[in-house]
C-alpha cells in the first residue's frame, strides 16, 4: 500500500481497539477503517483479513456474500469483542444470513450506515434492515467522504474500551449517537 508505511506498526489510537468490521463488498470497510485510524494509506480493494494494531480488523466483503466463507468470518471475528456491521445507505440488502452475527453471544454488534453522501443514499432505511436483522441502536451514519459520523463513531469505539463499559452501548453512551445526530 501507499501511503504511511507505519499504519500497521503503530497505534494511531491506542485506545481504538478490539473490532472487526464486517460487510459486503464495497461497503466502505477499509475506507472507514482508514478513517477511523486516520491513515493516509490508499484505499484498496482488502483480498484478505488485515490486522491493524490493538486487534483493529477489516474484512474481505467476500466473508459476507459468500457462503463458502462464513466459517473464516466466524474464526477472524472469535477472539474480538465488537462486530461493527456497515449497511451502505444506497442498498436494500442484507448480506448475511440471519443469525450469523449473532453466532457469539458475548459480542457486541454495532451498526454503521455507511455511504450517507451518495445521492440514492436512505439512511431510514439501511437503519430499519440492520433493526430488522436484530442489529440494535445506535446506528452511526457515515461518510467517509465527508467525514460525516467518524469521529463520533471513533469515540464510540474507544468508549467501549474504557474499565466500566458493559458488553453493550450503555443508555448514556447511546443517546450520544442516535440516528441522525453525530457529534464530533
Amino acid at each position: 500500500m501507499s501511503g504511511n508505511p507505519d499504519v500497521n506498526r503503530k497505534a494511531l489510537y491506542p485506545d481504538l481497539a478490539d473490532f472487526v468490521l464486517v460487510g459486503d463488498v464495497g461497503s466502505g470497510k477499509t475506507a472507514l477503517t482508514l478513517a477511523l485510524l486516520e491513515s493516509s494509506d490508499q484505499v484498496l480493494k482488502t483480498q484478505a483479513v488485515v490486522f491493524h494494531p490493538s486487534h483493529v480488523v477489516d474484512t474481505p466483503g467476500e466473508f459476507t456474500s459468500r457462503p463458502a466463507y462464513y466459517g473464516a468470518l466466524l474464526s477472524t471475528i472469535a477472539e474480538i469483542s465488537t462486530v461493527v456491521y456497515l449497511q451502505p445507505a444506497n442498498s436494500r440488502a442484507f448480506s448475511l444470513p440471519p443469525g450469523l452475527l449473532h453466532v457469539y453471544p458475548d459480542k457486541r454488534v454495532i451498526g454503521v450506515v455507511s455511504k450517507t453522501d451518495l445521492p440514492d443514499a436512505d439512511t431510514e432505511s439501511a437503519c430499519r434492515i440492520m433493526a430488522d436483522h436484530n442489529i440494535s441502536p445506535p446506528y452511526f451514519l457515515t461518510s467517509t467522504a465527508t467525514g460525516e459520523g467518524v469521529a463520533a463513531l471513533r469515540s464510540f469505539l474507544i468508549s467501549l474500551q474504557t474499565p466500566d463499559a458493559s458488553m453493550g452501548a450503555c443508555e448514556e453512551r447511546a443517546e450520544q449517537a442516535i440516528v441522525g445526530e453525530n457529534e464530533y
